[in-house]
């Protein structure tokens, strides 16, 4: 998956990114300020890392990144 697409669809769930834009990888945060979610800034992202990303923000809905 590209890096781009999944953060398109973080933004339209609520998320916000939790540190500024520095080091390898992005932290992310879900709208209810519980769950975070950190995301390696490569342009592919590896199947494993969106299965941790969704399991990692439990709070949104299912089927979120469909």
């Amino acid at each position: 998956m590209k890096l781009a697409d999944l953060e398109r669809a973080m933004w339209r769930q609520g998320c916000r990114k939790r540190t500024p834009d520095k080091g390898p990888h992005t932290k992310w945060i879900c709208p209810c300020g519980r769950h975070r979610a950190i995301i390696p800034r490569h342009r592919e992202i590896s199947a494993l890392v969106v299965g941790n990303t969704v399991k990692g923000l439990a709070c949104l809905e299912e089927g979120w990144l469909a």
